[in-house]
């Protein structure tokens, strides 16, 4: 009996354990994220959602970068959102920055 609760507490500990780890988000789905939610508001081609992608995938990457300061953060994420603004048509940016909360998203 002894050994059975052992077994069943170490198989509960493992898996604990792997879904604490599983909680991460990785740059490529954030990114994913991202441009499911700019393509909702914003009708995207799939070449134009396949380089903002690319793009997203860098920002949330340089985000979780513990290398670069606070300062070096806030100018990467502006390059990002001058990019990602100069990526998009007239009519597509006047319908993103319309919505205040989407471009915060994106670009921070």
């Amino acid at each position: 009996m002894k050994k059975i609760i052992a077994v069943l507490t170490m198989v509960l500990a493992f898996t604990v354990s792997a879904n604490a780890q599983d909680k991460k988000v990785s740059s490529q789905d954030a990114a994913q994220k991202d441009i499911t939610a700019l393509a909702a508001k914003v009708t995207l081609s799939e070449t134009l959602k396949k380089d903002l992608t690319t793009l997203m995938v860098m920002k949330h990457d340089a985000k979780a970068d513990t290398k670069l300061t606070p300062e070096q953060k806030v100018n990467a994420l502006k390059q990002y959102e001058r990019k990602l603004l100069s990526a998009l048509t007239k009519e597509q940016k006047e319908t993103l920055m319309k919505d205040p909360a989407l471009l915060k998203k994106l670009t921070n």
